[in-house]
């Protein structure tokens, strides 16, 4: 039996989440995989806070805690952000721990210094989580279509936009949308980055990345602020619908990155995503096209994608 301890940054949403499945998920994981979990610390930013963790020593607010513990071997990071990310993960990467983040933002920003000190002190980093939660678009394009050559890639990657789209079309306009959204934990307090397009225009990136050999080289955002009940009556009434539609295309000298909103006709897949589902839809050379859609928004698709990143560092 491999034993796998992980030290925690973060116990919000995502990590909370993370903190449950490995509970849930425990003993699954040690008969098919052979793996034993535990998590060695958790930071958290109040150490008072009523959690639901069973193990309340666990708990520190001094990431060094988490960090330097000579036991750990996986730092998973949840914290959010980028500034005190990128210290954590630079520490953790440098005292030769494995990392994986859901933070699209710190790979965004980041991403390139990262990997080259993972690379350095041979280590990983696993970041599915960081585009689309629950949807295993990076790993698909990492491995599975790893042989193939891609020529396009177009989704809805942000689940807040979509899941207030969706509400619109049924009268509500984008403000009471949006309270519905917060309501339900798809939007954050500041949802400026999911309405203005810049979240989905940070995991498109990091989905160009890993899909095409060119760097991008145009990108354009539109958000969906401005749109309203009248705009998605009137895509109706022409038998459209409204998506926020994140594209990265293949063009000569290298490859052009937008997004914005579209009205979809009914047979687009894309037309079919509703609420905080997210959807990609790439398009191989060898293979043609595929979709892949899911839960891209929520603590336990988030987690899910957190702890299979960990699973395949152990198994490395």
């Amino acid at each position: 039996m491999k034993r796998v301890r992980i030290g925690l940054l973060g116990c919000g949403t995502v990590g909370g989440g993370f903190v449950q499945l490995v509970e849930r998920e425990g003993a699954r994981i040690r008969a098919r995989h052979g793996v034993e979990l535990s998590i060695t610390r958790i930071l958290v930013r109040d150490a008072a806070k009523e959690r639901a963790i069973a193990d309340r020593a666990l708990l520190t607010t001094a990431a060094t805690d988490v960090i330097d513990d000579d036991t750990c071997d996986v730092v998973v990071e949840t914290v959010g952000g980028v500034h005190a990310a990128a210290a954590f993960v630079r520490r953790a990467l440098a005292r030769r721990r494995h990392v994986v983040t859901a933070n699209k933002a710190l790979l965004a920003t980041a991403g390139g210094e990262l990997f080259a000190a993972a690379a350095r002190s041979g280590v990983a980093i696993g970041f599915e989580a960081s585009v689309c939660g629950g949807v295993p678009v990076v790993g698909a394009l990492r491995r599975g279509l790893a042989g193939d050559s891609i020529e396009s890639i177009r989704g809805i990657l942000n689940g807040t936009s979509n899941y207030v789209l969706t509400r619109m079309e049924a009268g509500l306009s984008l403000a009471e949308a949006l309270a519905c959204a917060q309501e339900r934990g798809f939007a954050e307090a500041d949802p400026s980055l999911d309405l203005s397009g810049e979240d989905a225009a940070q995991k498109l990136r990091i989905l160009a990345e890993l899909a095409f050999d060119a760097p991008p080289r145009r990108t354009r955002v539109d958000g969906i602020a401005s749109i309203t009940v009248a705009d998605v009556e009137h895509a109706r009434r022409n038998g459209r619908v409204l998506r926020q539609v994140a594209e990265a295309t293949r063009v000569h000298g290298g490859v052009e990155l937008t997004v914005e909103t579209r009205a979809l006709p009914a047979n687009d897949p894309l037309a079919r995503v509703v609420d905080e589902q997210n959807a990609v839809v790439i398009r191989g050379r060898a293979v043609g096209e595929i979709c892949l859609s899911g839960r891209g928004a929520g603590s336990m698709p988030t987690a899910a994608a957190v702890l299979a990143d960990v699973l395949e560092i152990a198994a490395a």
